[in-house]
């Protein structure tokens, strides 16, 4: 017997305090034809694809009117989460002229090196001394071109999230934000704009990112996609070899991210596990992720059985952790979609626990409470 997450797992943490972590690595000044860097507040919710934003021509264009064959080219695609699209603005209100949406030529997400102090666990007496968006969870970052054709001076960045339609899937459809800590506001607009003040800490959610930009001298400086780097070359640097069939493997999958914690005490078990059901022909887990600075300090496994069958089936999955140091917040259980086009993207109710499957132990190895707790405002 199992139960639903909404249900057996409890309600969702979205409380945790998930700021976004802009900081001063935003440039203020970019020089037409340039790639520029914008980190993404985390707490909004991302899509990682470019389908749709490759298909927008430079100046004013409403992007639910563009019809773009989803088996086109899958590589572009992010079915479960959809993308971002960097609306170029010439006031900082929603109701300023577009200027253009800005080309996205990748999106990642970047995490602190394990030999760095942000990531070891503090010295005696010190605490973690980052704030804004939870390191554990990583840097979402964008590598946006600022086109030749950009006209010079201070304008306005905001973010808008798309994802293809249901029951439309040529065309897209704006998203509501997942303003998570932050209240919502009315669409189509307002609520999934942008961020705002110092250090990661969101003044207002539709603040946008205030940008000048300047003339170039020089025409387009930005390099095509033939430039990457060379993973066979004998000094590991860059070469003129097209890295795009490479840039499905560094795009994060969706994750599904549970908490384990005591009830009682609000502590993190040193050791858990779990197992989950899931329709195996929609869905299938390819691994899991600790929520921790330190990845090396604990351990986490994944055992998966089952048999797709159309778009069910039955499929498990086992999640293990061990980390006696109990620095774990979570684990992101990772998936991806077997098939969109007939079976639709992940919801909450497609995941479920197998009933007394829980198990969670002290560092002496002791059996305790604890309880499951999805994050559903981040998963999906």
């Amino acid at each position: 017997m199992r139960k639903t997450l909404s249900g057996f797992l409890g309600l969702a943490l979205s409380s945790l305090g998930l700021a976004g972590c802009g900081t001063f690595s935003i440039p203020s000044i970019a020089v037409q034809g340039t790639t520029i860097v914008i980190p993404v507040p985390d707490a909004f919710g991302a899509g990682f694809g470019r389908a749709l934003n490759q298909d927008l021509p430079f100046g004013v264009v409403d992007p639910a009117s563009r019809v773009i064959d989803p088996t086109l080219n899958p590589l572009l695609e992010d079915f479960q989460r959809g993308e971002l699209l960097f609306a170029l603005r010439t006031g900082p209100t929603l109701g300023s002229s577009l200027i253009t949406y800005l080309p996205v030529r990748y999106i990642t997400r970047v995490h602190a090196d394990e030999a760095t102090g942000a990531a070891l666990p503090p010295a005696a007496g010190e605490g973690y001394i980052n704030v804004g968006t939870p390191v554990q969870t990583g840097q979402i970052v964008a590598f946006v071109d600022v086109p030749q054709a950009t006209p010079p001076g201070t304008w306005y960045v905001f973010i808008e999230r798309w994802r293809r339609k249901p029951g439309a899937s040529s065309q897209f459809e704006q998203l509501a934000p997942k303003t998570i800590n932050f209240s919502t506001t009315t669409l189509p607009w307002h609520a999934w704009a942008g961020w705002g003040g110092w250090g990661g800490y969101v003044s207002s959610p539709d603040a946008p990112l205030k940008i000048r930009v300047v003339a170039s001298t020089y025409g387009t400086l930005f390099h095509d996609t033939a430039w990457g780097f060379d993973r066979w070359s004998f000094d590991g640097t860059y070469a003129f070899l097209n890295y795009t069939e490479d840039l499905k493997h560094l795009v994060p999958n969706s994750k599904l991210r549970i908490r384990i914690v005591n009830p009682s005490t609000g502590e993190f078990p040193a050791a858990w596990e779990i197992t989950l059901a899931y329709p195996a022909g929609k869905l299938e887990i390819t691994g899991a992720a600790l929520g921790r600075l330190h990845l090396s300090g604990g351990l986490v496994g994944v055992n998966t059985a089952g048999s797709p069958s159309g778009c069910g089936g039955s499929g498990t999955t086992r999640i293990s952790l061990i980390d006696p140091d109990r620095y774990t917040q979570w684990v992101d259980v990772v998936y991806r979609l077997r098939d969109y086009a007939n079976c639709g993207r992940a919801i909450p109710s497609d995941f479920t626990a197998v009933e007394n499957s829980l198990k969670a132990y002290n560092a002496d190895g002791n059996l305790i409470t604890a309880i499951a707790y999805p994050d559903p405002e981040y998963s999906f």
